[in-house]
């Protein structure tokens, strides 16, 4: 097709965290190992939609739910912790909604990346 390789994007499908979490990791996971074992293709960016999916499940926006915590807090939590294990599995853009769900992502790659809090 003649389309430069420096222009592709990955997508794979997304799951939020309890909502097939294990499969989109997964796919991720297989990605990143066939990129590591030679496959250029494999090797693109990847993204995920983290927000859009995250926001889907009950947990993040019902409520009604005062066992699960407060509501504020629990939707951001829900979505930033769908970015951080994606990730650990190798994604590489993350498509985030709140801005809470932002800042705790970014804290934790700027703890990881230079060891400090």
């Amino acid at each position: 097709m003649g389309f430069p390789l420096e222009r592709i994007v990955t997508f794979q499908s997304t799951g939020a965290l309890g909502y097939g979490i294990e499969y989109a990791y997964s796919i991720q996971e297989r990605q990143r190992l066939a990129a590591l074992g030679g496959d250029k293709m494999m090797a693109m960016p990847a993204i995920c939609d983290i927000g859009s999916e995250s926001w889907r499940c009950k947990e993040a926006k019902l409520a009604d739910a005062p066992g699960w915590g407060d509501l504020s807090d629990r939707g951001p939590m829900w979505e930033a912790a769908t970015a951080i294990c994606l990730l650990q599995a190798g994604v590489d853009i993350l498509r985030m909604w709140h801005p809470k769900a932002v800042a705790t992502v970014r804290n934790f790659i700027d703890e990881i990346w230079t060891g400090s809090r």
